[in-house]
């Protein structure tokens, strides 16, 4: 009987050379990638500059008349300016009274403006003044 012989090669790493062209088509693929990924933000961005002022709020007429100050606006207490405000508009919101006298025309709290305008006995927006 004859004996065959496998030769093995345990040199512990590799006898033959990587394929260089795979290698360099993964290499130009990904900087393709790339350089299409940075176009594709600069005209997204472009997009975005052009659409930007259509969809932006029209600047109210009253901004000239506003009066802005480069000094640093601080709060000495936030929590207590806070707590005051919700006191100040609770108390305002759930409370009678007289907006303009002569005109007859009062502020009411809010629960009864919401019962009077489910009843039907009052507009949900009032008519324009003449």
């Amino acid at each position: 009987m004859a004996e065959q012989v496998h030769h093995r090669d345990n040199s512990g790493y590799e006898t033959t050379d990587a394929r260089v062209t795979p290698l360099a088509q993964i290499g130009l693929f990904i900087a393709a990638l790339v350089i299409a990924s940075f176009v594709g933000m600069i005209v997204l961005f472009k997009v975005f500059a052009y659409y930007q002022p259509l969809f932006d709020d029209p600047v109210p007429p009253l901004i000239a008349d506003r009066i802005a100050s480069t000094a640093p606006r601080l709060q000495v207490d936030p929590p207590k300016q806070k707590f005051e405000l919700t006191q100040s508009e609770a108390a305002l919101l759930g409370s009678y009274g007289w907006i303009d006298r002569q005109v007859k025309v009062v502020h009411i709290p809010i629960e009864r403006a919401i019962d009077l305008v489910s009843e039907g006995k009052m507009p949900l927006i009032a008519p324009a003044a003449p």
